[in-house]
């Protein structure tokens, strides 16, 4: 009796960079689209057709619109790094890495503010629909609190140098509002301030604001 072919594993390599390659031109496509129609006039057939895909291929690498668009998210925040966390970057490693705490608030700053460059204009994609769709509000809620505990990690780092003035809690929630999308978008394009006065402003009001000897 002759042994079975045993086929090979469905998740095979080749597969795997395939569907790898396939979601990024579905991530990539709705980027284009959704910055230049907006979120709510994007549809996922356009979006497939952008990206060369069936819509049942949309569907089934992301379950629905919103998570297109925090996949979208995710892969500004990684800056094509290839980690899956955004606080497992180089850049937010070196904070993590830095010894004192106020070089480690402006290496912080200056990170942030390269973060929001990125990821700022998707973000308020994102806040703008989350006002008129509940699926969208929903995701947006999700979003705002994986940035927290991701300020939460960077306050923990801080601390862990040297004493603060509030508590780590306090402190965390200060991260939070001074270097939100919103704040940013506020100062940059509502007052014209660059990226680099920005950083340098937030450098300089979260060292007063945190640190215990300031």
């Amino acid at each position: 009796m002759t042994e079975p072919v045993k086929r090979r594993g469905y998740d095979s390599p080749v597969r795997q960079e395939q569907a790898a390659h396939t979601r990024a031109r579905i991530v990539e496509a709705a980027g284009g689209l959704f910055e230049t129609k907006g979120y709510a006039r994007t549809t996922v057939r356009q979006i497939a057709e952008a990206a060369g895909v069936a819509v049942d291929t949309v569907y089934a690498t992301f379950g629905s619109k919103p998570r297109v668009l925090t996949a979208l998210i995710d892969e500004r925040l990684s800056a094509g790094t290839g980690v899956a966390n955004v606080m497992e970057r180089p850049d937010a490693l070196a904070v993590r890495d830095e010894t004192d705490p106020r070089r480690q608030i402006t290496l912080l700053a200056h990170d942030l503010a390269n973060v929001v460059a990125r990821v700022g204009p998707v973000f308020e994609i994102m806040r703008t629909a989350a006002s008129v769709e509940p699926a969208m509000a929903k995701v947006y809620a999700e979003m705002q609190g994986y940035r927290l505990q991701n300020m939460r990690t960077a306050i923990g780092w801080v601390a862990a140098r040297g004493p603060l003035r509030v508590t780590e809690e306090r402190a965390t929630e200060t991260l939070w509002a001074l270097a939100a999308p919103d704040t940013a978008r506020l100062l940059m394009d509502g007052r014209g301030w660059t990226g680099e006065e920005y950083a340098q402003w937030l450098a300089d009001v979260l060292t007063r604001a945190l640190l215990e000897d300031a």
